[in-house]
């Protein structure tokens, strides 16, 4: 005889099956999935579901009935011993992070790929939440040249940098071969040291990168930007004669910008967003409102960068500079164009403190 339908609500169905997913040691994303469920669900709790259930209960299948009580039950033990033991998630997890970053499936992969892209965000969203996982897999993702490439090189994370992230860009300098990807590399690392205050190490970094820089080997404008971020900030503090001909060569450098050229990011003023950054610290704000203006004024504002939040923060460190130098009316004005809301995941936090100084300063 049939089966009568199973009273069990609507919400704690759909708890169930969101906990399922994000729980032990199989990775549910598709239907093939259910086998390898199945067998985890046996393993944890030596209980049997068979894969067309599980199929039915997420959704992979149609079904009229809802779940028995007994599935129900053996669902909510496996949550429950799966959760006792996280290594085994983790464990799971760190396979997912390693096969993503696997060389053989990128061999048509375009570093400006946006789908690939979006793939790769959630990678980085998911290493930023988990240092554990992420302590796992930073060294073999360093030793992996597309783990350099898809992780390391895009995801920079400020928020995370000095408690953990910092441990995977030591080991990408150690793997890495390449001139840019080194000095982009010791410019986050010195950037560590800076936001720690560790003036010993700063000094160390900051020479390390003066050493590694090559005057006639063209480099992407993002690694130039970094490069004079970092020249800025460790002139101020150990050699501060040097600040103002540093100045003096971003301003000739920034002439060769390309402006609003496609692919690799070069669509959005890279270069000039960095070193503004760089300008602030040291208190430079005239160069700081004259490059930021430029920045603003000459690129075309993209889509990509418009959700991404870079332009609003564009306009803070614009606005900052207005402030500083007596022009409040104009600060107010961009403060309008500016919405938090839109910050980028990766140092979110970082320019949501300098947006609320900014809005301090206009009270």
């Amino acid at each position: 005889m049939a089966r009568k339908p199973n009273p069990i609500s609507k919400k704690e169905i759909d708890d169930i099956k969101n906990l399922i997913i994000k729980t032990g040691d199989a990775v549910v994303e598709n239907a093939a999935d259910c086998k390898k469920l199945a067998n985890s669900i046996a393993k944890v709790t030596g209980k049997y579901i068979s894969e067309s259930t599980i199929k039915r209960f997420l959704g992979f299948q149609q079904s009229e009935f809802s779940p028995s009580y007994d599935t129900i039950r053996i669902l909510k033990e496996y949550i429950n011993k799966s959760n006792q033991h996280p290594s085994k998630t983790s464990d799971t997890l760190e396979e997912l992070v390693l096969s993503f970053y696997n060389p053989a499936h990128f061999e048509n992969i375009d570093k400006g790929d946006k789908s690939f892209q979006a793939a790769c965000r959630s990678m980085a969203m998911l290493l930023r939440k988990n240092q554990e996982l992420f302590e796992k897999v930073m060294e073999p993702l360093a030793k992996s040249t597309m783990g350099r490439s898809f992780y390391y090189e895009l995801f920079p994370d400020y928020e995370i940098l000095s408690a953990f992230q910092y441990k995977g860009y030591e080991k990408y300098v150690e793997n890495e071969t390449t001139y840019e990807g080194k000095l982009f590399a010791n410019c986050i690392l010195f950037l560590k040291y800076f936001f720690d205050g560790n003036l010993p190490m700063m000094k160390s970094k900051w020479q390390d990168v003066i050493k590694t820089f090559k005057k006639s080997i063209s480099i992407h404008p993002f690694v130039l930007g970094r490069y004079y971020q970092t020249l800025l900030i460790g002139s101020y503090y150990f050699q501060k004669k040097e600040t103002k001909n540093i100045i003096s060569e971003i301003f000739i450098a920034e002439k060769s910008m390309p402006r609003n050229e496609k692919g690799l990011f070069k669509e959005f003023p890279g270069f000039h967003y960095f070193v503004c950054d760089g300008l602030w610290y040291i208190d430079a704000h005239e160069s700081l409102l004259e490059l930021s203006n430029i920045a603003l004024r000459d690129f075309k504002k993209t889509p990509e960068f418009k959700w991404k939040g870079y332009y609003d923060q564009l306009y803070i460190y614009n606005s900052l500079a207005l402030i500083k130098l007596g022009n409040i009316k104009e600060a107010r004005r961009n403060l309008k164009l500016i919405n938090p809301a839109h910050f980028y995941f990766i140092s979110k936090s970082y320019f949501e403190k300098l947006y609320t100084g900014l809005k301090a300063s206009l009270i």
